[in-house]
Parts: structure tokens; sequence; C-alpha cells
């Protein structure tokens, strides 16, 4: 390995233009935020060291026996994070980057290209309206940046704003990337003549400072490693990235597999990319390659343990056989709990998918497991099982030791040729740890103080209405006495007397929005009731007061009585349902 010259930045910008540095398939995706890319950015303008490059020279038979892409240069949260594969075949001798990955990509980013991610309370849709593009540029405006919002020290203001941002923005902003479009000083000081910046001395002075930070400093310090050889460069990919906290153990676990498993016509890194997207246009549940790794652990390996000791080259072409049944199997789980009604909010512990992954693969039934008849009694328990796990919350901590139980039992009845998940054998084990799933009266008490708002009242409340369309998504959650009603200003209207004995319960959240004043409605039932009084509600419609698990008191003034006489209803119900 040899130190090589540095060079500008401008230079390495140009090469990754010109495919001369691409990146190996061990490399992990692109995730810095627009955060630290600015604070990159600031840096470079303040002479802080940045780290130098390592590089791989890559010739002969390696350009096209293995797998390269190119710099991400558009990032768009979830819709565009992938790195575009480079055929290598007719370019030139290139430099395949072993690290400072996230360096190139940010410089790189900042300067030719954009930045999206999802704004806050808007829906993922890949549009301007919830993911707006945006552009790094640098504030010309001297002493811009507010000393009460500049924790991070920054003394260059650069921002990633939008056009609409920069269209209502009272100061003067430079989009860092025309310094590139400047060849030379003079370029430069007929640019600041043409905008009349060049009387500014501050502005005169700062673009004068990027110019050379990009055109003429030499900043970027990099090694070349010259040897031929792809097991050394995995090798010094591995050391230099487990040393610290820049890669997690499932990049370097990535890395191991796509070294036995990369060829040109499978791809590790592509396979599960290609999975991680299908799942999220599918279900909108996020996966990542975490979950993947875990899922071949649970089923091939005796030490589940995540680890990247537990990876070999063995195991990587174990995987690559099997993946086709294993990727069946994970896009049937979720599919499944899809149908079940879970959305990304409400799947509080990914770790609960495994079971079923496990158990649908050692189970041959990753074929059309969602929708055979055959299969429906499974299917039902299943999600009984998978509602009641989410509500133990069995899967925080120690929970490789919970997944091997469990694998263990389902591989136990699995060769016994069972029919249906084995939830009430897992549950009997489970009974002997200090993860059970039984639940005991404080279990159900706390589980019906669960609010409105809260992740866990999904599961609760399908648990307690199974007969709704959850597959089609045809449910809502709905306050039996409309919530509104429980205003201090409705409650003085309608003259209620707080001071009887529980009256707190008009004022109590886990009373008037708890799971004691919700109900399950399919859109038609939850449309036609509206804010309609409960008392209205129940004249006017033929309510199924049983399936609803209503008692017959509609008095708003009765409601301390209908709480105690529900409570007890639901009690018992899921008393019935979290039993196995």
């Amino acid at each position: 390995m040899s130190y090589y010259p540095p060079i500008s930045i401008k230079q390495a910008i140009d090469k990754i233009d010109y495919n001369q540095y691409l990146l190996p398939a061990i490399q992990r995706e692109f995730v810095w935020s627009s955060h630290q890319i600015e604070l990159l950015f600031d840096s470079l303008m303040r002479n802080y060291p940045i780290g130098s490059l390592l590089m791989w020279k890559v010739q002969g038979e390696n350009k096209t026996d293995l797998r390269f892409y190119s710099v991400l240069k558009n990032y768009r949260e979830k819709y565009n994070v992938h790195c575009q594969e480079v055929n290598t075949n007719s370019i030139p001798d290139f430099e395949a980057v072993l690290d400072g990955q996230q360096r190139l990509t940010a410089l790189y980013i900042g300067l030719k290209g954009s930045y999206a991610n999802k704004k806050k309370n808007f829906a993922w849709k890949d549009n301007e309206h919830s993911l707006p593009n945006k552009k790094l540029y640098l504030c010309l405006t001297k002493n811009s940046i507010d000393e009460d919002e500049n924790e991070d020290g920054r003394v260059f203001d650069f921002r990633f704003l939008t056009n609409e941002e920069l269209e209502n923005s009272e100061k003067i902003w430079f989009e860092v990337g025309q310094i590139l479009q400047l060849n030379g000083t003079f370029e430069l000081n007929q640019y600041l003549k043409t905008k009349e910046w060049d009387s500014n001395e501050y502005i005169s002075n700062t673009l004068s400072k990027l110019f050379d930070v990009i055109h003429v400093k030499t900043l970027i310090n990099y090694y070349l490693e010259l040897e031929q050889d792809y097991d050394k460069a995995l090798n010094i990919f591995i050391r230099i990235n487990s040393g610290g906290e820049k890669l997690s153990y499932s990049d370097l676990i990535m890395s191991t597999l796509i070294s036995g498993w990369s060829s040109k016509t499978v791809s590790a890194r592509d396979e599960f990319n290609n999975l991680i997207d299908e799942i999220w246009n599918s279900t909108e549940v996020v996966i990542d390659k975490d979950l993947i790794i875990r899922a071949y652990l649970l089923i091939f390996s005796d030490d589940i343990k995540f680890r990247v000791t537990n990876f070999s080259l063995a195991n990587a072409k174990e995987f690559k056989d099997n993946w086709t049944d294993i990727r069946e199997a994970i896009v049937e789980t979720l599919e499944l709990v899809k149908d079940f009604g879970y959305v990304e909010r409400t799947i509080t512990s990914k770790n609960a998918l495994l079971p079923i992954i496990h158990y649908l693969y050692v189970n041959k039934r990753t074929n059309q497991f969602t929708t055979k008849v055959a299969y429906k009694e499974d299917r039902e328990m299943i999600k009984r099982w998978f509602h009641t796990v989410l509500l133990k919350r069995i899967f925080g901590g120690q929970a490789d030791i919970i997944l091997k139980l469990i694998r263990d039992v389902v591989k136990e009845e699995v060769k016994k040729g069972i029919d249906i998940f084995p939830a009430k054998e897992i549950a009997k084990r489970l009974s002997k740890t200090r993860k059970s799933i039984t639940m005991d009266e404080e279990s159900i008490h706390n589980l019906l103080h669960t609010t409105y708002e809260d992740r866990y009242a999904f599961p609760i409340l399908a648990l307690l209405y199974p007969h709704l369309d959850y597959k089609n998504n045809d449910f809502n959650k709905d306050h039996i006495f409309p919530i509104s009603h429980f205003s201090n200003k409705n409650l003085k209207k309608v003259g209620i007397n707080l001071n009887q004995e529980n009256g707190e319960y008009y004022t109590e959240s886990w009373c008037y929005n708890g799971i004691v004043n919700l109900q399950m409605l399919d859109s038609n039932e939850n449309k036609s009731k509206g804010d309609k009084t409960f008392e209205e509600w129940a004249k006017t419609n033929k309510v199924d007061f049983e399936k609803q698990i209503l008692p017959k008191i509609t008095d708003f003034e009765k409601f301390v009585e209908f709480v105690d006489t529900r409570w007890e209803m639901l009690k018992s119900k899921l008393e019935k349902e979290l039993k196995f």
C-alpha cells in the first residue's frame, strides 16, 4: 500500500463523474444526514482535516469478475438510496473506495447532487410535496447565524434549501455547486462583478475561500492498494471498519456475505436491496439487512448471536443456495402481518416477525400462505400469537435467548408433523422464563389503561374485534362517547357532577380516551356514527352490543357506570383471547 500525492476536491468530483472512483459491493449505503454534509463543508472552510481515503486500484479480471457501483448522486429518503451498478467492461482501470465513501458521497451531493428527506407529518409519497428536493447553499449575509440556534458551532452557514425556502429568504444565498463552473480566479472575479458583489469584502472573501477549498487546495489525502487480491482488499476493509463504530455488525457481515456470494449474475447487496424495496412498496413496512441476516441465523445457525465471527464464506454460500426460499418466507410473513392490519408504526418489534419467518420456512409454507383456505386456522393462530407477543413486549432485551427458545420449540413441533403454529407450546416453554406471554390480572389491567394514540392500542382492539376486514384496511378506531363531549365547556353545559363517586372518569385520559371508551368499526359504520352521542347512535342504528362488547348504558350522565361495566367485559374478553 502506497501513499499518493493529495488531490483537490474538484479533481475527486471529476473522478466520480468519469467512473474513476467506484464503490465495491462491500460498501454500505449512504447514511449521512443533510446536517452532517453541511458541517463537512463548514469544516473544509475552517481548514479542519477531513481524514484520508483508502483506495484499491482495480485492474484485469477484477474489473469484470466483481461488481462495482457509482457514488450516489441524488439522495431521496426511502426512494433513491441505492447506488447504481456500473458496467466496468468498457472503462479504463479505476480505483475502488475502501474507506471514505461517506465523505466522497457527501462532497458530491453538496456540489453537484441533491438531498431530499420526508417533511414531518407528511405521508410517504415520492413527490416534491412530501420530499422536496434540496440543494446546498452558502449564506453570504454577514453575521447570518443566530447564536441561539448555532448549537453545532458552525462558522459558515451552509444549508440545504428547497426552491421555496430560497425564494422566501431575505438572506443572500450562493448555490455551492456553482463554484465548479468558475475555472480560475479571473472567472471568479468576473462573477463577483456581474453580481455586484466585488465591493462587498465579506462576500468576496467568503467565495474566494470556497474557490480555494474546492479548486486549489489539495485537501484529499489518499493511500492506494495496488495488489489485485480481492481477499486482501476485503480484509483491509473489515480491519479498518471493525476498529471503531463506523460500520454496524451487519455492514461487516454483509462484506463477508458479498465476498462469498457476489458474481456477475447474483449479488447479495442487490438481492437484499431489492427485497427491502419490495417489502416497502407492498406493505410500507421498513425492514433492513439486519432482519434478513437474523432470519438466516435463526433458520440455519445453532448460534444465533449477531456477530461477525458467526459468518464465514461457507455461511455465505449456504445463504446464497437457500436464498429463494428465505426470501419467500420473509415476503410471505410481511404480507401476512399487513393482512392482520399492521403498519410500520404498530409493529413495535421487528424481532416478532422472525419466529413467523422461521416457521413458514421450516414448515414449507412459503407458497401462498396468506391466501390458501387450508391455512386459515394457522393464520388465525399466528395472528393471535403476534398480537400477544407484541403486547407482552417479550423481545426487549435478551431477544436472542427468546428467539432461540421459540426456534427450538417450532423445530421440535414441526418434526412431529404439526398443521398449526405451536403457540400453545411456545407459551408453555416461555412460562418458565421471565418472558412469559401469559397475561395475568395486572397485565390486563395495564392494557386497559392504553390510550388512543398509543402504538399498542391497535393490537388490543384487533384482539377485541377480530371479525373486521383488516386485510383491506377497513377498520377505524372510534370513541364510543365522542371525545369532544369531555371538554370542560361541554361537561359544564350538560351539568356533569365531577364530585360524584368516580367523577374523575370524565377527566381521566385512560377513561375518555382509552380502551374502555374505544371500539373498532368498519368504514361505513364509522362514517354513519360520526360525532353522534352514544345514545343517539344506539337508537338510530342496529348496534350489536354483544359483538361490540358494549354495555347497554348509553346515557352520558352514566359514563362512570359505563366505564366500570365495560372494564369487566373487556377484561373477560381479553383473558379469553390471550390464553393459549
